[in-house]
């Protein structure tokens, strides 16, 4: 469980706390060091290694008109966020509004309402390290989601530029042909032309020829 420790205070008085030590005595450690911190009128925050203490105090006057100083503290580990944490600590303050008016939680002693509020506050820790882990998880799931998407993306705008340079292939072929049938049918007419000129050439030759040799082999006929 991420949120390792939490107890409910008036001034310096204890009077319930819910929790267990699995960190070789690093979370009480902590715990006692968050609670040491003289009352301010908010937040108060504490770390030691990947463990996390915060407290949130609670100022009221009491019915016999003498100030009073509620604090919520808890310890977590790096798996639970500072915002999660101050979320659970509000949640404290709001739910326990009422009690904080009553004779055991006004005058009570160390450990007063322990046995009357450290269930209600084992199961709200629970629910809160519950939450936390399904956040973490969803959160997981969507930057695997916009990882997928990323992906996909990608390939679709790669699917896009292998079709355009399909086009691109296809119409340098289309204009290859063209080129090449332009260039058989410029080579077909420049034969064309050459062989009519031969023939032009050919016949002027004969004709020629005819001209010159046939007058003279009349005569002597």
């Amino acid at each position: 469980m991420p949120l390792l420790w939490s107890a409910v205070t008036r001034d310096k008085i204890v009077l319930a706390e819910c929790g267990e030590d699995q960190r070789g005595g690093a979370v009480l450690s902590l715990a006692r060091k968050i609670l040491s911190k003289k009352p301010t009128a908010g937040w108060e925050f504490e770390r030691t290694g990947s463990l996390r203490a915060a407290k949130f105090h609670v100022h009221n006057n009491a019915t016999a008109g003498r100030e009073m100083v509620w604090a919520f503290s808890c310890v977590f580990d790096s798996d639970f966020s500072e915002l999660q944490a101050r979320g659970f600590l509000e949640k404290l303050a709001f739910l326990t509004e009422p009690l904080r008016e009553t004779r055991e939680w006004q005058g009570g002693g160390t450990l007063a309402s322990q046995d009357s509020f450290a269930p209600t506050l084992l199961q709200r820790m629970e629910q809160a390290s519950s939450m936390g882990r399904t956040a973490m998880i969803t959160s997981k799931v969507d930057e695997v989601k916009m990882i997928m998407r990323d992906n996909i993306e990608l390939l679709l705008d790669r699917g896009d530029k292998l079709e355009a340079l399909d086009d691109k292939a296809n119409t340098l072929s289309k204009m290859s042909q063209m080129f090449q049938k332009r260039a058989r049918d410029a080579r077909r007419f420049q034969m064309w032309q050459q062989a009519k000129f031969g023939l032009v050439l050919g016949t002027a030759v004969t004709v020629g020829v005819g001209l010159v040799v046939i007058p003279p082999l009349v005569a002597v006929l």
